[in-house]
């Protein structure tokens, strides 16, 4: 990882944090071609698993990057410690291990019945791999691009005018250094400096609840089950990931900030289980409310928001580490744009109106989450009730498609029902995402060897590629499609060119044609 006995002065873009957010933004940024600077002020990898998977729309997003493989390779050995580890609790309970419990199920509100085959495009899956494993795939690929990554590197002011940003940054060995860039991301999370330095408003609600989340180890693993657990005083859940143990009490937020040591999870854990179960051994551990904000805007001039630094929530039915990334893809190709000088001027805005929306309803449907999970004997029997309303296809569907994040479209010019969507490589070719997308630019696949529609695109040839893949689609002859996956031009199969050509989307999203000299 590299570190900095001093930090030269000017970048494109600085990044404030260095998680899954903010290293996805760099290996975008590097892969357009883009200098940038990553300031994390933690000095070491965070190895809590707070996210135990991602779902289809960041899985997708990642392949662009090129990351099919090592993440695939990563869910491999993920789900390999799962059934290593229902396997050792059957053992003890002295059963055969439910081969069901080889990973853990979809939940909403921690109702096990979310079934990924009952979504509206079942072949696009949740892929299981523990965010810090995810922390290194990115950090690693980030720097082989050409990233340059600082650890214990802090932001401590931000000044911005309308040329430039100016940040100080206190370095690992304490002294303050300045950088200047002419965009600054905030990248650091629920916490972030960046969106306090810079008066982001952040209107929302207080936290109601207090979550505890810890990898431990259990004398007596047998006691406790695996999967979610209502009791009369609140919720637990055993097994999401390598030996982690949560629990979910309802009587406020916690009282104080010390770090959460093994003897209050035991207290915890005691309390809403109902069994004396000991923890023999806690690696890292964290407690988590259901604070719910969201920035009112995600850019103030040359500043913007990302990630849990642009909205917090309670972080229930795993779509957070998925939202952020995918903030990442729809804003990395658009600040890429706008450092290389070819962006319409209203591009960058783009990001806040298209994401603003979905992290809207993130927070809607964690707070309904936090709502159906307590305890007192109303909400028990509404959540009875909804969970037979999941019996019902309709509901189920649109709740499956929710929580893994498939009910995203964005606002795009035309009628075809593919626009606005965000399409996965697998949709336009059979093939790797890493295969259309490598160098970061749009895409225009032509499914019918039309000569027609290649030139029409031709003059935008720098900033998009032309793949022809005759048959691999019936449905349309051709589509363009952004760097982030959003279909943004559909040609009918059949259809003239004169009665829908491309020139406007092109105009729109990869800007004006590119004079030749």
């Amino acid at each position: 990882m590299p570190e900095s006995d001093g930090i030269d002065g000017t970048y494109p873009v600085v990044i404030a944090g260095g998680g899954p957010v903010g290293t996805m933004l760099a290996c975008g940024l590097r892969q357009a071609g883009v200098d940038v600077l990553v300031l994390e002020r933690r000095t070491e990898p965070d190895l809590l698993p707070r996210a135990g998977s991602m779902g289809p729309l960041a899985f997708e997003a990642l392949e662009r990057l090129g990351l099919h493989d090592a993440l695939l390779a990563a869910e491999q050995d993920t789900l390999a410690e799962y059934g290593k580890m229902f396997a050792d609790w059957a053992a003890k309970k002295g059963i055969g291990q439910p081969a069901t419990r080889s990973a853990p199920k979809e939940h909403f509100a921690g109702l096990e019945k979310i079934d990924p085959a009952r979504r509206t495009d079942p072949e696009r899956r949740r892929v299981r791999v523990e965010q810090p494993v995810l922390e290194e795939i990115l950090h690693r690929h980030a720097v082989s691009l050409g990233a340059v990554i600082l650890r214990g590197h802090e932001i401590v002011g931000v000044f911005q005018d309308e040329e430039r940003v100016i940040v100080d940054v206190r370095t690992v060995d304490g002294t303050v250094a300045q950088v200047t860039t002419q965009y600054l991301v905030g990248a650091d999370g629920a916490d972030s400096s960046v969106r306090g330095f810079v008066g982001f408003d952040f209107p929302g609600t207080d936290a109601t609840v207090t979550g505890r989340m810890a990898v431990v180890e259990l004398a007596d693993e047998e006691k406790l089950s695996p999967g979610f657990h209502y009791t009369p005083v609140g919720l637990y859940v055993h097994g999401l990931g390598v030996n982690r143990l949560s629990t979910v009490e309802f009587d406020g937020p916690p009282t104080d900030d010390e770090d959460m040591t093994a003897e209050e999870l035991q207290g915890s854990i005691r309390r809403v289980s109902g069994t004396d179960v000991t923890i023999s051994e806690m690696s890292s551990g964290t407690r988590w409310i259901d604070t719910a904000r969201q920035a009112s805007a995600y850019r103030l001039g040359r500043v913007l928001l990302a990630g849990d630094a642009a909205h917090v929530y309670a972080p229930v039915g795993g779509q957070g580490l998925n939202v952020g990334l995918v903030d990442a893809a729809n804003l990395v190709w658009k600040l890429a744009a706008q450092v290389q000088r070819w962006a319409p001027h209203y591009l960058l805005d783009t990001y806040g109106s298209e994401r603003y929306p979905v992290a809207a309803r993130l927070l809607q449907n964690t707070r309904a989450q936090i709502a159906l999970m307590h305890p007192d004997p109303q909400t028990t029997a509404l959540r009875e009730m909804f969970e037979e309303l999941l019996d019902i296809d309709e509901v189920h569907r649109t709740i499956a498609d929710m929580m893994a994040g498939m009910d995203v479209r964005y606002a795009v010019e035309g009628e075809h029902p593919l626009l606005g969507t965000l399409v996965p490589d697998a949709k336009l070719t059979g093939g790797k995402a890493a295969d259309l997308w490598a160098d970061g630019r749009g895409v225009l696949v032509d499914f019918a060897d039309r000569a027609d529609v290649r030139d029409a695109v031709g003059a935008w040839s720098a900033r998009v590629n032309v793949v022809t893949l005759p048959g691999a689609r019936e449905d349309v002859d051709a589509l363009l499609v952004r760097p982030d996956g959003c279909v943004v031009w559909a040609l009918p199969t059949g259809a003239a060119l004169a009665d829908a050509p491309p020139t406007e989307a092109l105009t729109t999203w990869f800007g004006r044609a590119p004079r030749v000299s």
